[in-house]
């Protein structure tokens, strides 16, 4: 899986929430690569496609995500694998991802079938 395949099974089976890819050719470095917005409620995701357990970000992108998230802003970061799984950690654990890359703990991890009404509550609703 590529990271644009990512951002396509997202979009095509989460089709309440109003998505928005961020191109970072105009743009700050380190922002997330997807804004979304349902009822009113926001999030940020970063995707990413692990290889091996590793998660390649990049210090911007880690700083990013922390910032934003200690203000309040709801951020995530969605990896996916060759082995079909995808897992999704809060933003502001991007230290964490970076170091141990998916040894840490995820707040969500899916299989096929996803379940993308699990995934879409996590990202909007869920306690955050």
């Amino acid at each position: 899986m590529k990271e644009y395949g990512l951002w396509q099974n997202l979009k095509r089976n989460l089709k309440k929430p109003l998505w928005q890819r961020i191109e970072t050719g105009g743009t700050g470095r380190g922002i997330a690569d997807v804004f979304g917005v349902l009822e009113g409620h926001c999030c940020w995701i970063e995707l990413k496609i692990a290889r091996g357990n590793k998660v390649a970000l990049s210090p911007e992108q880690v700083g990013w995500l922390i910032k934003f998230s200690r203000a309040g802003v709801r951020t995530f970061i969605l990896v996916g694998t060759d082995k079909k799984t995808m897992y999704l950690f809060p933003g502001e654990e991007a230290r964490e991802v970076l170091d141990l890359g998916l040894k840490h703990g995820p707040r969500l991890k899916l299989k096929l079938p996803y379940d993308w009404e699990l995934l879409q509550q996590t990202l909007f609703f869920d306690g955050y």
